[in-house]
């Protein structure tokens, strides 16, 4: 079962900014714990330093006491003095306990013991012999000096404690420090991981929206996938269906409309052209010059007229992919000579001259479409050449094909037509004055019949004049677009 969807789009992309924060957020409260914990054991090895240093040399202080207070008591051999040394016999017990309650390890626990029993025995020894008064004090000076070097050796037991605990601590830090940056990493690959997946679900539905805009503008007016995604761009997707709907609609009543128009037009055209060839033929009687000269003119506004309308049903059934691609074997040197013996009396009219250079070898190709391709660029050629002018066609291969350029020597064309120049029906800005004009569809036809055979035709960025590029492959590669 597929996962809902968002409401809007807003909504989405403020759950997704969420979750690319989440691995940060998570990462950022742990650095916070672990600070934390890293003070915690930083205050805890701070507190067992003061207690060991101060325990261990307070150690040596009180055994210094009790030595001191019983070398008076022996000296003096005063009774209230006995109560000093007891005093210092008692702080001496004390500070064992405070030190036995500390993690000094088991040989720093056993030296403690050790220490603590043979202060009780010298104690004891010393309240007895302080008794009867038949000991001398320099006698327990030995007893004195091994316990003043068991009070050094649990002091340097104390040091050793600080000293792990503080390598311990130094290591916590560094594993910390570690840690953190691997979770740093961690979170910011996360995020980064989870930011592209969200990126790509935000733009998936955005996607689907713009390639649907995008056929649209080419003129696909086929069925296109549903937009997935939040609820408001599924419906600004729907939106676009029906436009494409609407489209398709009118693109077929344009498309009828030709054919009516062009099945219409072609019927009494074809008695025109009938009558005016009988009147050429002098069936009605014979003619004088002038009425011959005007018969002239109507053939050739006629021919004109019907290339007009041919024009409109070629685009028409060239949009529609109506007739299919027959590949066959073209030598484009013999198809444009045949298009030159066409139109050798347009071109000595106007005194111009074809200029032909390079070579291409046969390649498979609809003779007839290819025919029209070359034709209507040589007409757009002549038409906008002067009087006088050469139109040069060039011929080369590549690796990809073949290459045709058609160039005159006429005014060109505006930087502000480019955009749409092989759109149908569009005229230029820079229009002969001597030509009548154009229908618009030359250029537009020469693409579409170019297009069928997987190749196109560009305009070349040269000057002065007019260029066109016409690409072909060595094989047709017929374009996939279905009939509308």
């Amino acid at each position: 079962m597929r996962p809902g969807w968002p409401r809007s789009f807003s909504a989405l992309l403020l759950g997704g900014f969420a979750l690319v924060m989440l691995p940060l957020l998570f990462g950022m409260g742990y650095a916070a714990y672990a600070q934390q914990e890293l003070a915690a054991r930083s205050r805890a090895a701070l507190a067992l330093t003061l207690q060991v240093t101060r325990g261990t040399r307070q150690l040596a202080d009180d055994l210094a006491g009790l030595q001191r207070a019983a070398g008076q008591f022996f000296v003096l051999q005063d009774p209230q003095l006995r109560g000093g040394m007891r005093d210092a016999h008692a702080a001496l017990q004390s500070n064992l306990q405070a030190l036995a309650a500390l993690p000094l390890g088991a040989d720093g626990a056993a030296r403690l013991s050790r220490f603590g029993r043979d202060e009780t025995a010298l104690y004891a020894q010393l309240d007895a012999a302080a008794g009867n008064g038949l000991q001398r004090f320099d006698h327990y000076a030995p007893e004195f000096d091994a316990l003043a070097a068991g009070a050094t050796q649990l002091e340097q037991a104390g040091n050793a404690l600080v000293e792990r605990r503080a390598m311990a601590l130094t290591r916590r830090a560094h594993a910390l420090r570690v840690i953190l940056l691997v979770q740093a990493a961690a979170a910011v690959l996360l995020s980064l991981l989870l930011a592209a997946l969200l990126s790509w679900l935000l733009g998936r539905p955005v996607r689907q929206i713009e390639q649907a805009i995008q056929r649209l503008g080419a003129g696909d007016l086929r069925p296109q996938p549903a937009v997935r995604g939040p609820s408001d761009l599924v419906l600004l997707g729907e939106q676009l269906d029906w436009l494409r709907l609407r489209l398709r609609d009118v693109d077929e009543q344009k498309q009828r409309f030709l054919r009516h128009v062009s099945h219409e037009l072609k019927t009494p055209l074809a008695s025109l052209r009938e009558g005016v060839a009988l009147l050429a033929d002098e069936v009605g009687g014979a003619l004088s010059a002038q009425q011959r000269e005007i018969t002239q003119i109507m053939q050739g506004n006629a021919r004109d007229l019907q290339q007009r309308i041919e024009n409109l049903i070629g685009y028409s059934r060239a949009q529609r992919r109506l007739d299919p691609l027959l590949a066959d074997r073209v030598d484009l040197d013999e198809l444009l000579d045949a298009i030159l013996r066409r139109n050798d009396l347009a071109l000595r009219a106007r005194h111009l001259r074809v200029e032909r250079s390079g070579s291409a070898p046969p390649l498979l190709g609809d003779r007839g479409k290819l025919d029209t391709v070359f034709e209507n660029l040589l007409i757009n050629a002549l038409r906008f050449s002067p009087d006088g002018g050469v139109i040069r066609v060039e011929l080369g291969v590549d690796d990809d094909g073949i290459r045709v350029r058609v160039r005159d020597q006429g005014p060109g064309v505006d930087e502000a037509d480019r955009a749409q120049l092989f759109e149908a029906f569009f005229q230029g800005r820079r229009q002969p004055a001597q030509a009548a004009p154009g229908s618009g569809l030359g250029l537009a036809i020469a693409r579409e019949f170019a297009r069928l055979h997987g190749g196109d035709v560009v305009l070349c960025d040269e000057a002065p004049g007019a260029c066109f590029e016409v690409r072909l492959p060595w094989r047709p590669e017929p374009a996939t677009q279905e009939a509308r």
